[in-house]
Protein backbone atom coordinates (compact mmCIF):
# COMPACT_ATOMS: atom_id res chain seq x y z
CA UNK A 1 0.00 0.00 0.00
CA UNK A 2 1.31 3.44 -0.95
CA UNK A 3 1.44 6.28 1.55
CA UNK A 4 1.61 10.09 1.62
CA UNK A 5 5.40 10.12 1.35
CA UNK A 6 5.24 8.15 -1.93
CA UNK A 7 2.86 10.66 -3.53
CA UNK A 8 4.75 13.63 -2.08
CA UNK A 9 8.11 12.44 -3.46
CA UNK A 10 6.56 11.84 -6.89
CA UNK A 11 4.84 15.24 -7.10
CA UNK A 12 7.86 17.13 -5.73
CA UNK A 13 10.07 15.37 -8.29
CA UNK A 14 7.72 16.31 -11.14
CA UNK A 15 7.43 19.92 -9.96
CA UNK A 16 11.20 20.26 -9.51
CA UNK A 17 11.70 19.03 -13.10
CA UNK A 18 8.99 21.32 -14.44
CA UNK A 19 10.34 24.44 -12.72
CA UNK A 20 14.08 23.68 -12.63
CA UNK A 21 14.90 26.46 -15.10
CA UNK A 22 12.65 29.06 -13.46
CA UNK A 23 14.31 31.23 -10.83
CA UNK A 24 10.98 33.01 -10.23
CA UNK A 25 9.39 29.88 -8.75
CA UNK A 26 9.42 28.59 -5.18
CA UNK A 27 8.11 25.14 -4.25
CA UNK A 28 7.10 24.84 -0.60
CA UNK A 29 6.54 21.49 1.06
CA UNK A 30 3.72 21.79 3.64
CA UNK A 31 2.72 25.42 4.02
CA UNK A 32 0.50 26.41 6.93
CA UNK A 33 -2.50 28.62 6.20
CA UNK A 34 -5.44 30.15 8.11
CA UNK A 35 -3.44 30.73 11.32
CA UNK A 36 -2.32 27.09 11.26
CA UNK A 37 -5.90 25.78 10.97
CA UNK A 38 -4.96 24.03 7.76
CA UNK A 39 -1.89 23.06 5.79
CA UNK A 40 -1.48 22.64 2.05
CA UNK A 41 0.68 19.67 1.07
CA UNK A 42 2.65 21.59 -1.57
CA UNK A 43 2.48 25.23 -2.65
CA UNK A 44 4.07 26.62 -5.81
CA UNK A 45 4.59 30.37 -6.00
CA UNK A 46 5.49 32.14 -9.24
CA UNK A 47 3.09 34.73 -10.68
CA UNK A 48 0.28 32.97 -8.83
CA UNK A 49 -0.24 30.80 -5.75
CA UNK A 50 -0.88 27.18 -6.82
CA UNK A 51 -1.74 24.56 -4.19
CA UNK A 52 -1.41 20.79 -4.45
CA UNK A 53 -3.43 18.54 -2.14
CA UNK A 54 -2.25 14.93 -2.10
CA UNK A 55 -4.26 11.80 -1.28
CA UNK A 56 -2.46 8.45 -1.41
CA UNK A 57 -3.95 4.97 -1.47
CA UNK A 58 -3.76 4.82 2.35
CA UNK A 59 -5.53 8.18 2.84
CA UNK A 60 -9.21 9.00 3.09
CA UNK A 61 -11.27 11.90 1.78
CA UNK A 62 -12.85 12.71 5.17
CA UNK A 63 -11.09 16.07 5.56
CA UNK A 64 -11.07 17.08 1.88
CA UNK A 65 -14.24 19.18 1.99
CA UNK A 66 -12.97 21.19 4.98
CA UNK A 67 -9.52 21.55 3.40
CA UNK A 68 -11.07 22.72 0.12
CA UNK A 69 -13.00 25.45 1.95
CA UNK A 70 -9.70 26.93 3.19
CA UNK A 71 -7.76 26.46 -0.03
CA UNK A 72 -10.33 28.10 -2.30
CA UNK A 73 -10.01 31.33 -0.31
CA UNK A 74 -6.27 31.71 -0.86
CA UNK A 75 -5.03 29.74 -3.86
CA UNK A 76 -5.55 30.96 -7.41
CA UNK A 77 -5.07 27.49 -8.78
CA UNK A 78 -5.51 24.09 -7.10
CA UNK A 79 -4.58 20.57 -8.13
CA UNK A 80 -5.75 17.45 -6.34
CA UNK A 81 -3.34 14.54 -6.84
CA UNK A 82 -5.04 11.28 -5.86
CA UNK A 83 -4.91 7.54 -6.00
CA UNK A 84 -7.30 6.45 -8.77
CA UNK A 85 -9.65 4.83 -6.23
CA UNK A 86 -10.70 8.35 -5.14
CA UNK A 87 -11.42 9.78 -8.59
CA UNK A 88 -15.22 9.58 -8.70
CA UNK A 89 -15.80 10.69 -5.08
CA UNK A 90 -13.30 13.54 -5.27
CA UNK A 91 -15.07 15.08 -8.27
CA UNK A 92 -18.13 15.50 -6.05
CA UNK A 93 -16.12 17.19 -3.28
CA UNK A 94 -13.74 19.67 -4.89
CA UNK A 95 -14.84 22.74 -6.87
CA UNK A 96 -14.98 22.46 -10.65
CA UNK A 97 -12.07 24.92 -11.09
CA UNK A 98 -9.65 22.48 -9.41
CA UNK A 99 -7.41 20.33 -11.54
CA UNK A 100 -7.37 16.63 -10.77
CA UNK A 101 -4.49 14.24 -11.46
CA UNK A 102 -4.38 10.54 -10.68
CA UNK A 103 -1.29 8.58 -9.83
CA UNK A 104 -0.33 5.82 -12.25
CA UNK A 105 -0.72 2.24 -11.04
CA UNK A 106 3.02 1.87 -10.49
CA UNK A 107 3.24 5.30 -8.78
CA UNK A 108 5.78 6.48 -11.36
CA UNK A 109 3.89 9.51 -12.72
CA UNK A 110 0.78 11.63 -12.40
CA UNK A 111 -1.84 11.74 -15.13
CA UNK A 112 -4.01 14.82 -15.59
CA UNK A 113 -7.71 13.94 -15.59
CA UNK A 114 -9.15 17.45 -15.33
CA UNK A 115 -7.31 20.64 -16.16
CA UNK A 116 -7.76 23.29 -13.50
CA UNK A 117 -8.61 26.94 -14.04
CA UNK A 118 -7.10 30.04 -12.51
CA UNK A 119 -9.36 32.10 -10.26
CA UNK A 120 -8.89 35.30 -8.25
CA UNK A 121 -8.01 35.03 -4.58
CA UNK A 122 -11.31 35.24 -2.73
CA UNK A 123 -10.14 36.17 0.74
CA UNK A 124 -7.65 39.01 0.87
CA UNK A 125 -7.44 39.00 4.72
CA UNK A 126 -6.49 35.29 4.75
CA UNK A 127 -3.86 35.92 2.08
CA UNK A 128 -2.44 38.79 4.13
CA UNK A 129 -2.39 36.53 7.19
CA UNK A 130 0.21 34.33 5.49
CA UNK A 131 2.79 36.99 6.39
CA UNK A 132 4.86 36.85 9.54
CA UNK A 133 5.20 40.03 11.64
CA UNK A 134 8.65 40.89 10.26
CA UNK A 135 7.27 40.60 6.73
CA UNK A 136 4.32 42.87 7.62
CA UNK A 137 6.79 45.46 8.96
CA UNK A 138 8.75 45.27 5.69
CA UNK A 139 5.46 45.67 3.82
CA UNK A 140 4.90 48.96 5.65
CA UNK A 141 8.25 50.17 4.25
CA UNK A 142 7.35 48.86 0.80
CA UNK A 143 4.08 50.83 0.88
CA UNK A 144 5.78 53.97 2.23
CA UNK A 145 4.13 54.18 5.66
CA UNK A 146 5.80 56.25 8.42
CA UNK A 147 8.56 54.47 10.36
CA UNK A 148 6.64 54.88 13.64
CA UNK A 149 4.10 52.30 12.41
CA UNK A 150 6.77 49.59 12.74
CA UNK A 151 6.35 49.66 16.52
CA UNK A 152 2.69 48.67 16.29
CA UNK A 153 1.48 45.18 17.16
CA UNK A 154 1.02 42.68 14.34
CA UNK A 155 -2.79 42.94 14.44
CA UNK A 156 -2.59 46.76 14.21
CA UNK A 157 -0.24 46.59 11.22
CA UNK A 158 -2.54 44.01 9.65
CA UNK A 159 -5.54 46.37 10.00
CA UNK A 160 -3.63 49.25 8.40
CA UNK A 161 -2.61 47.13 5.41
CA UNK A 162 -6.13 45.72 5.06
CA UNK A 163 -7.44 49.26 4.55
CA UNK A 164 -4.77 50.07 1.95
CA UNK A 165 -6.26 50.31 -1.55
CA UNK A 166 -3.11 49.04 -3.33
CA UNK A 167 -4.24 45.38 -3.28
CA UNK A 168 -2.23 44.39 -6.35
CA UNK A 169 1.01 45.78 -4.89
CA UNK A 170 0.32 44.08 -1.56
CA UNK A 171 -0.36 40.75 -3.29
CA UNK A 172 2.88 41.06 -5.27
CA UNK A 173 4.73 41.76 -2.03
CA UNK A 174 3.11 38.75 -0.27
CA UNK A 175 4.15 36.38 -3.06
CA UNK A 176 7.68 37.78 -2.99
CA UNK A 177 7.90 37.43 0.81
CA UNK A 178 6.66 33.83 0.65
CA UNK A 179 9.22 33.01 -2.05
CA UNK A 180 12.09 34.60 -0.12
CA UNK A 181 11.19 33.12 3.26
CA UNK A 182 13.43 30.44 4.80
CA UNK A 183 11.19 27.41 5.43
CA UNK A 184 13.80 25.15 7.01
Amino acid sequence: MKHDIDVRELVLSELNKKYSNRCDTKIINEMGIAHGSSRIDIAVINGILHGYELKSESDSLKRLSRQASFYEKIFERMTLVIDKKFLDRSKLIVPSWWGISVISSDYSKTISVRKGRKIKTKNYPMLLNLLWREELVELLDFLGYPKRYKKLRKDEIYQIVLKDKRKSAVKTYIYSALKNRNYS
